[in-house]
């Protein structure tokens, strides 16, 4: 095999030279700057009220999907969603109890409290695998509990629907 590679073809222009900043012209610049600044903003607070809309549309979706699991089991498992519903808040009140634990060392040790790698460690020994399993369970049982409220307002509404009917 032989190859052959042409390199006089490749001319490259040289940069062009940067064009002198004057008193004049640092007053313009600051204004596009500035004009920049304010379409990237206004770009990004257009895109966070599409995903909060994208969030509002889909929020009724996952409990719906919540409120069918606990349909569909409920036969097999009938004390499932009142179990939930009295799991959740006892799951919270832990959580954020391990949260203030977690935040008032970090207050009382101050500025050193995460200096260096092995007080990080520590750290993260200490609280990183109970705080994310723990919000882990949470964000699971408390829609499962949302779902079994809304089920049961629901049945609540049906009934009052048949006695006035």
């Amino acid at each position: 095999m032989q190859f052959q590679f042409d390199i006089s073809s490749a001319t490259t222009k040289p940069p062009a030279p940067p064009q002198p900043v004057t008193p004049e012209t640092v007053p313009d610049l600051l204004r596009q700057i500035l004009e920049l600044q304010r379409d990237q903003l206004t770009q990004l607070v257009e895109i966070q009220k599409e995903q909060l809309a994208l969030a509002r549309t889909m929020s009724p979706d996952n409990l719906a999907r919540w409120r069918q699991l606990l349909s569909r089991w409920a036969k097999d498992q009938p004390e499932f969603a009142a179990l939930c519903k009295k799991a959740y808040p006892l799951m919270e009140r832990a959580y954020v109890y391990l949260l203030v634990q977690m935040v008032d060392e970090i207050a009382q040790q101050g500025d050193e409290a995460l200096d260096g790698d092995f007080a990080i460690q520590e750290f993260l020994d200490r609280f990183g695998m109970k705080v994310g399993q723990l919000s882990h369970l949470v964000s699971i049982v408390g829609p499962l509990a949302d779902a079994a409220n809304q089920l049961e307002e629901m049945e609540k509404q049906q009934k009052q629907q048949q006695q006035q009917g």
